[in-house]
């Protein structure tokens, strides 16, 4: 039985933290309440449309639906029920799809923890209190207080049906999830990207670096590129980017020591020539009385703190000579870099099609030798990769990998030291017998014990795991991983083992152990009944650290406690330079996907793993995830910017595929509970629960996470004649029900027998071919259309060359086709007419890029479509009954509407920067952010009525525009340049432009000494759009000069 001491202390800390933490809720609320109308680059920024750094489609005033709760969203809490209001789309959009899945997971764990809520606590919370061992407090409502042990096949069955509830759930939600990222491959938007059309294959051996040989073995390959090692360029380029800024950062310090003299001079009456006494005023020296100096750190002793050394140089000079030696070397390795540069085994193949590069991607393993390359991708753009891990080879890569692996280890058997202290601290008052030391801590009154054995341990525990994510990320990236998306996804692998093991097992075994100390003392052989009879009690400390989570992050995460301090404290106080003021305002917080989603994770698995064992945990998760959901909705809608790298949801898997980690916890937990307790039927009960939970991993895996990064192959419309909406080049019907899950694996197979076949006809010396589409339709694995397009394709064309104005011809009768290859023919680019007037022919000089523009402008990017009626119109039966029915409910129709129409946009560039192109974005349309830019956009470009005739003759005009010769698929997502115009997967460096060096104007007219004096090293220094206020403090009214947006 449990001593009142016992009892009390338990009971004393959930009060002290309970009223410790509301106090917290209450004080940020109110904070928040009364600041946000005042602060909105803090609170609303996302409302801004000064943000220059934030695109049009992040911002919430780029749509008339949030312009209409615009005033309700002003008042305290009235955003709460507009945003829950809003449908997927909007959430799509507003959140992007990460945000919008993570907000998914968050609900999901609610919607499971509040269904725990009403399984669980009508049952189990009598079965635990009743006629047990006595004990008092929360132990009173825990396993630890049942003796009957017959009443254990109730916390059997009721986990049976919890645990298969959860396994439901996941099952349901990657159904959803892979339904969903098919629908977004496949639309217009992602269809027109370059990524989605380019395989990149990593650690290729010398067969594979042939452009001929990946013609041969694919169709459609449009150009392959070889990745070069790239080390010296990259180790310039980041040493000319510290330098530079070390450089602006000094020049600026110079002018402000100058300009804060003269305006204490000013303030005191004094004039400026009468202090400086003849020494030049546009001389810094005049004012700081020295020029700045550093010793250079030459050798790897020079870098010891205490050692130091080094030749000693002056700053200014040395940054302006270092800088022009750089710029030279690095435009000479920009310039020669094909010669310059070896290539190493990273391989970019660019298909014509999405389609072709799917084929490529699906059955690349079975076409090439195993040993041929390392990993496949599909989907990362270039500023997704990480190019210095790019050009790696496989060697130095795995030498990396184990290194990093080793490490984590490492750090995670250290990093428990600590949390076993914490884990101590949470039940110390049991150890004050054995440590006399901490007797004092019997003397002290209930408050301040609960704060320390409740509050305090919760606290060093969250501050203690904020700091691995650093070191993981640090690490990931050291490990050759090859994209950012990588990098995010390995920090949530192990960020979310370090949550479990440290918070959860540490922890618990830790409290347990602490709590059980003095009798395990007196009898060993009793150590593990009297840690599964005390495993209940550590349930104590996580129901504190619920209420923390659960109340004072999610309020501190409204108040946007960081935010705050930067902005009003910290940014005053560091930044001193026009750049770092520039970029305080401009750059958002971004959410980081791999430090963010494993903390929902974590508290999944405590609730899950305790649900049984203390069902009165339940409460407190389903009130802490409720208020994360909110916080979290608000951020992302409000605060948070898109994060840089997309990991199109990819996080969400991983999610729910760690829930297995919590089943598996908390039934290994329940087997060795029964196992104490010697309840042999109840342990094969709970063993039958383990198997059945480890079957359904591996089936999930097997089912879905091949899909994840494929595309059905029947999905795709072949015949869709260039329409570019959805509608034309989405096949719906042709979608299956198990998402292509038979048809990949079949036809996986055609290939390898095809290629098996192919071995044997090279051993026989007969004649070759690769598989083509015509297998794979015979196969039934694609649609029968390349016959049908064909003979498509020729008649509309001879359709819409007969229907073409005269002024389409050149040279009398003949069709333009026939008029290019004539000596009087010349090509012009669009730019070189675009916006003449007078008697310029009505003639399109770039028909595809034209026809993109029309179909852009003609979409509603306002408009959220919504299956809310659906829904609501179904009941409560009918949800129930679709719950089970995961196949009819997410159909590729069903959630393809669920996407926002921004994902019809159609992109002129493949999402790969082109000055060329003269485009303001990517799209070759103005998005209309406030009421300024639209009253430019119809200045510009006319009415909407007008805009809507345009469009429509263009169509008209441009209908027959697009025809290919051969039976290949067509794209009506091509983009308005050739492979051969650009490649978008060398590497950015090979573009990376001089560094300009900002500083602040002033009127002693320092900056332009400074600026002359740099010219003579070959150094841009501009002091544009920069000034100084009356009180001696750097201002800018306009961009950084080399800031692009």
């Amino acid at each position: 039985m449990a001593t009142s001491s016992e009892a009390g202390s338990s009971t004393s800390a959930f009060v002290s933290s309970l009223i410790f933490n509301l106090i917290i809720f209450i004080i940020f609320i109110v904070l928040f309440i009364q600041l946000r109308p005042k602060n909105k680059r803090v609170y609303q920024p996302r409302t801004l449309s000064d943000i220059k750094t934030m695109k049009p489609y992040e911002r919430l005033t780029a749509t008339s639906d949030f312009e209409s709760d615009k005033k309700s969203a002003s008042s305290y809490f009235s955003w709460v029920p507009m945003l829950l209001s809003k449908p997927h789309s909007f959430l799509i959009q507003h959140c992007s799809l990460d945000g919008y899945f993570f907000l998914r997971y968050v609900a999901l764990m609610f919607i499971i923890s509040f269904l725990g809520c009403l399984i669980l606590l009508p049952i189990l919370l009598p079965v635990n209190a009743t006629n047990g061992s006595g004990l008092s407090g929360f132990s009173l409502l825990s396993m630890s207080n049942v003796t009957n042990h017959k009443r254990f096949y109730a916390h059997i069955f009721l986990s049976w049906i919890f645990f298969g509830l959860i396994l439901w759930c996941v099952y349901r939600e990657l159904y959803y999830y892979v339904t969903m990222r098919h629908a977004v491959q496949l639309s217009p938007l992602v269809q027109s990207m370059t990524s989605s059309k380019t395989v990149i294959l990593t650690d290729c051996d010398s067969s594979m670096i042939d452009e001929d040989v990946v013609k041969r073995e694919f169709d459609n390959v449009q150009k392959v590129t070889v990745g070069k090692d790239f080390t010296e360029l990259e180790k310039n380029c980041q040493e000319r980017d510290k330098i530079s800024m070390k450089l602006e950062n000094l020049l600026n310090k110079q002018i402000n020591k100058s300009v804060s003299k003269v305006t204490k001079w000013s303030k005191k009456g004094k004039s400026v020539e009468d202090e400086l006494e003849g020494k030049p005023k546009e001389d810094f020296q005049s004012y700081t009385k020295k020029r700045p100096h550093h010793k250079l750190k030459t050798k790897w002793y020079n870098k010891i703190p205490l050692i130091g050394g080094g030749e000693k140089v002056d700053s200014i000079d040395y940054y302006l000579k270092r800088i022009d030696e750089l710029n030279k070397e690095i435009s000479y390795q920009q310039e020669s870099w094909k010669s310059e540069f070896d290539d190493m085994g990273s391989l970019f193949i660019q298909f014509e099609t999405q389609y072709d590069a799917q084929k490529c991607y699906q059955n690349i393993d079975v076409v090439m030798q195993k040993s041929a390359f390392g990993s496949k991708y599909i989907g990362y753009a270039p500023n997704d990769l990480i190019w210095e891990n790019v050009s790696m080879n496989k060697s130095v890569r795995m030498g990396k990998e184990k290194t990093a692996t080793t490490l984590i280890v490492l750090l995670l058997i250290f990093w428990s030291i600590p949390v076993a202290v914490v884990g101590c601290i949470s039940n110390i008052n049991f150890l004050t017998d054995k440590v006399p030391f901490l007797k004092f801590i019997n003397n002290c009154p209930k408050v301040i014990l609960g704060l320390i054995t409740g509050l305090l341990p919760t606290i060093m525990l969250a501050v203690l795991m904020m700091l691995v994510p650093i070191f993981i990320k640090f690490l990931g990236k050291k490990s050759g991983l090859l994209s950012h998306q990588e990098i995010e996804l390995y920090c949530q692998k192990w960020y979310f083992a370090f949550q479990v093991i440290e918070v959860f097992l540490v922890t618990t075994l830790a409290s347990s152990a602490s709590s059980s100390v003095t009798a395990i003392i007196g009898d060993p052989s009793s150590a593990m009944t009297l840690l599964s009879e005390n495993l209940p009690k550590a349930s104590n400390f996580y129901i504190a650290y619920f209420m923390l989570l659960g109340l004072t992050f999610p309020s501190g995460q409204l108040l946007q406690i960081v935010g705050l301090i930067l902005s009003k404290v910290l940014g005053r106080l560091l930044d001193s330079t026009p750049r770092q003021k520039w970029n305080r305002y401009n750059n958002l917080s971004k959410p980081s996907w791999g430090v963010v989603t494993p903390v929902i994770e974590l508290l999944a698995v405590l609730y899950v793993c305790y649900a049984i064992i203390q069902p009165l945990i339940l409460v407190f998760s389903t009130f802490a995830l409720g208020l994360y959901y909110i916080a979290y909705l608000y951020t992302f809608n409000y605060v948070s910017g898109f994060a840089e790298n997309s990991l199109k949801g990819r996080a969400y898997v991983k999610s729910l595929f760690h829930v297995f980690t919590a089943l598996y916890l908390a039934e290994v937990c329940l087997i060795g509970l029964f196992v104490m307790g010697k309840n042999w039927g109840a342990v094969v009960l709970e063993a039958v629960t383990l198997v059945a939970t480890a079957s359904c991993q591996i089936f999930y895996k097997k089912r879905f996470l091949a899909l994840v990064d494929i595309v059905p192959l029947n999905a795709f419309n072949l015949n869709n004649k260039g329409d570019l909406s959805y509608q034309a080049v989405i096949n719906f019907e042709g979608y299956p029900i198990d998402q292509g899950y038979k048809d990949y694996n079949q036809g996986r197979k055609v290939v390898k027998d095809q290629k098996s076949e192919k071995e044997e006809q090279i051993e026989e010396g007969q004649a070759i071919r690769p598989a083509n589409d015509e297998d794979l339709a015979k196969a039934d694995l694609i649609p029968r259309q390349r016959e049908v397009e064909e003979e498509g394709n020729r008649e509309e064309s001879l359709q819409q060359k007969a229907k073409l104005p005269e002024s389409t011809f050149v040279e009398g009768d003949g069709f333009a086709d026939e008029a290019y290859n004539n000596d009087k023919f010349s090509k012009l680019h669009y730019y070189d007419v675009k916006g003449n007037k007078g008697d310029a022919p009505d003639i399109s000089l770039n028909p595809e890029m034209d026809k993109i523009v029309a179909h852009n402008k003609n979409l509603d990017l306002e408009n959220y479509p919504s299956n809310g009626n659906v829904i609501s119109k179904a009941g409560l039966i009918g949800m129930v009954k679709t719950f089970f029915k995961p196949t009819e409910v997410y159909t590729l129709p069903q959630v393809y509407s669920r996407l926002p129409e921004f994902y019809e946009l159609v992109s002129l560039d493949g999402g790969i920067p082109r000055p060329d192109l003269n485009l303001d974005n990517s799209f070759g349309i103005a998005f209309k952010d406030t009421e300024k830019v639209k009253r430019e956009d119809e200045d510009e470009m006319g009415t909407s009525e007008d805009l809507k005739n345009e469009n429509s003759s263009n169509e008209e005009s441009l209908s027959g525009g697009k025809n290919k010769k051969n039976a290949v698929p067509v794209d009506p997502f091509k983009n308005v340049f050739s492979a051969d115009d650009i490649d978008g997967y060398l590497y950015p460096r090979l573009s990376d432009k001089e560094p300009i060096i900002w500083i602040c104007k002033d009127d002693m007219k320092i900056s332009d000494a400074q600026i002359t004096y740099a010219k003579g090293f070959g150094v841009d220094v501009r002091d544009t759009d920069t000034k100084y206020d009356e009180n001696g403090k750097s201002m800018y009214y306009n961009d950084p000069p080399d800031f692009q947006n």
